[in-house]
């Protein structure tokens, strides 16, 4: 793949304004893919694991996976990779669209931005020349605004990645939103509030150089018949997107309710679910770049569109607050998209600040008069504006609960749902204990994509780990090894590029390994796959134990541990979180602390680096 060329890095540096192209050491690439993968190699490389998020020389990386751009089925993202200003870790967003094969249209494979500019600017990148340019004209607006105005500038079939007014604010629930009203987000871990920092309003790329691969004949006569294979497993997303599934996660025990407070949203998620709010909007079902799944949709209401909510939104949106009303999930999907803010921080943060104020935590001075209640939709509505600009309550909120909770102090650190600071998801631990210890150990957080162990839980078969059936979702035993193993084929996955939905109808590593040598000539196993997904999941941990994680943050909220969510979902125990993580860390080869042992980084080899950079 790019066999003369690949791995080639644009930096930026925005206090000086010098734009530089770097080449990647040949080992490099072999060793972390790209996407995440390589993401992780730069941050090591170019940031101290102590810095503040919002030093200028914390590093904003733009990596699209390896196989981004090519003709393999679902690879379509883009890592987004920083120290995060809402964990004080590792931080890492991926994004899906069509931003990433464009950028790497360019002839460029992955963006590195540094410094501060004086004033906003926005990156103009148009094959192999880059411009910086002012951007006051549209610092202020929102993503949809934002999208609009740069496209006018610079060329209308670019792609544009940008930040809204939340980023602006440097919130730490900031998302970068790409492509306007189809709102691909880089959500998760406050990424637009490090972009914001840089006063980079804007990233749009335009390319026509393609991507080579080694052996383009025999890739086309593969991909072109897994289109079909793959359309055919996915017929519920394609007809009405991801927020179809609701009703089943509600009945697995999954979804968020009432700040993970309560286990009985049945009858109000049939009335926000795919399915029930399709007859009220034309709809139509959309996908990423060379996507046969098409697993999102876009609304329309006269004359205008935006895309729907997905499945995490609808939760955090609906179930989370009690919200049976699908108009107002609509809408409030709409404006966090147009301030760019992560929509599965921001649901559990209203979350927990309507629970504070119904604790007496949270009184109306701090409100402004506002009464915060459960199951309304003008509350949700008027605090995403307020988080978004930083205003009223929002000034307490726009950081995520952890922060919030660390402000009021008193007992609200007990209301939170977060690990490391970043939101659980809308995939309840206590459905499937195989999520406890994943988002437990994941390296950023929170993260049910960080394992997708829950999927083999409920039977996704991956016959090279030797799974074909259903697990017992609430016993620890064999768990470390399954979220120990998903740890690094999901590493994989985000350095490829591929999206996770894919892990039902391809499964495991066997299937991405003949991408890979596809597209690069290189020749892996599957098992050479899956220790290059161990080398990127253990060097994502030593960025985090030096920037200070231990084994006292590898642990589950509070609500978690001793709030049965009903009769049939309980608590995880603490016994049986304890065995989970000790075999965990034993598989590992980590200390009981949490830190991986010399001997492991040896193996691996991560004692001493290779050569980052040839040139």
């Amino acid at each position: 793949m790019r066999h003369e060329r690949y791995g080639t890095v644009l930096l930026v540096d925005l206090s000086s304004g010098r734009t530089t192209t770097r080449f990647l050491g040949s080992d490099v690439t072999r060793r972390y893919l790209g996407g995440s993968g390589l993401g992780v190699r730069l941050l090591m490389e170019l940031c101290d694991p102590t810095i503040h998020p919002l030093d200028p020389q914390n590093p904003l990386i733009f990596a699209p996976g390896l196989l981004t751009g090519t003709l393999v089925p679902g690879a379509t993202k883009t890592s987004v990779v920083a120290k995060s200003p809402l964990t004080g870790i590792f931080g890492e967003s991926s994004v899906g669209g069509s931003w990433g094969a464009e950028y790497r249209f360019t002839g460029f494979d992955a963006l590195v931005v540094i410094g501060t500019a004086h004033e906003p600017v926005y990156l103009w990148i148009c094959d192999n020349h880059v411009q910086i340019r002012p951007a006051g004209h549209v610092w202020g607006k929102d993503t949809f605004e934002t999208n609009a105005t740069i496209l006018a500038e610079t060329d209308p079939e670019a792609k544009v990645g940008c930040i809204g007014p939340a980023g602006e604010a440097l919130s730490s629930i900031a998302s970068i939103m790409f492509e306007g009203e189809m709102a691909r987000a880089a959500g998760r871990t406050g990424m637009g509030a490090v972009m914001g920092s840089k006063r980079l309003k804007a990233v749009a790329v335009r390319g026509s150089c393609g991507v080579p691969v080694a052996e383009p004949r025999q890739l086309l006569e593969w991909a072109a018949p897994e289109y079909g294979h793959l359309t055919a497993k996915f017929g519920l997303f394609t007809q009405y997107g991801t927020s179809a599934s609701i009703e089943v996660h509600e009945e697995r025990g999954a979804v968020g309710i009432k700040n993970f407070s309560s286990g009985d949203f049945k009858a109000q998620a049939a009335r926000i679910s795919g399915p029930a709010v399709r007859p009220r909007y034309a709809n139509k079902p959309a996908s990423c770049i060379g996507c046969p799944v098409h697993c999102w949709v876009t609304l329309a209401s006269g004359a205008s569109f935006s895309r729907g909510p997905e499945y995490e939104t609808v939760g955090s949106f609906g179930s989370m607050l009690l919200n049976d009303d699908p108009d107002s999930i609509i809408r409030a999907n709409e404006m966090a998209n147009r301030l760019g803010l992560d929509t599965l921080s921001l649901g559990n943060t209203i979350a927990f600040g309507i629970e504070a104020f119904e604790r007496g935590l949270i009184d109306r001075t701090l409100t402004g008069g506002l009464d915060l209640k459960w199951g309304d939709p003008q509350t949700l509505l008027t605090l995403i504006e307020l988080v978004g600009r930083r205003e009223g309550i929002g000034r307490l909120l726009a950081d995520g609960s952890r922060a919030a909770a660390r402000t009021l102090g008193k007992d609200a650190l007990a209301l939170t749902v977060e690990v490391k600071g970043l939101e659980v998801p809308m995939h309840d631990p206590r459905a499937f204990w195989s999520s406890a210890l994943n988002y437990a150990c994941a390296s950023r957080g929170a993260c049910h994509l960080e394992a997708v162990a829950f999927a083999v839980e409920s039977g996704v078969p991956i016959p090279e780990f030797g799974y074909n059936s259903r697990l017992s979702p609430y016993s620890p035993d064999g768990k470390a090894v399954l979220v120990c193993q998903m740890h690094d084929l999901m590493a994989v996955y985000n350095a490829t590029g591929m999206c996770k939905f894919f892990l039902r109808a391809i499964g495991g590593p066997v299937w991405l390994a003949k991408a890979v040598n596809m597209a690069t000539g290189w020749g892996l196993s599957w098992r050479e796959l899956m220790t290059i997904g161990d080398r990127i999941f253990t060097l994502k941990r030593l960025f985090n134990v030096r920037a200070g994680v231990t084994r006292a943050d590898d642990t589950l909220p509070e609500r978690i541990a001793t709030l049965d969510r009903n009769a049939r979902h309980r608590a995880v125990p603490v016994e049986a979180f304890e065995q989970m993580r000790t075999e965990y860390y034993d598989l590992r080869g980590w200390d009981q602390q949490g830190r991986p042992i010399d001997q492991r980084l040896a193996d691996l080899g991560l004692i001493e680096q290779e050569t980052l950079f040839v040139d």
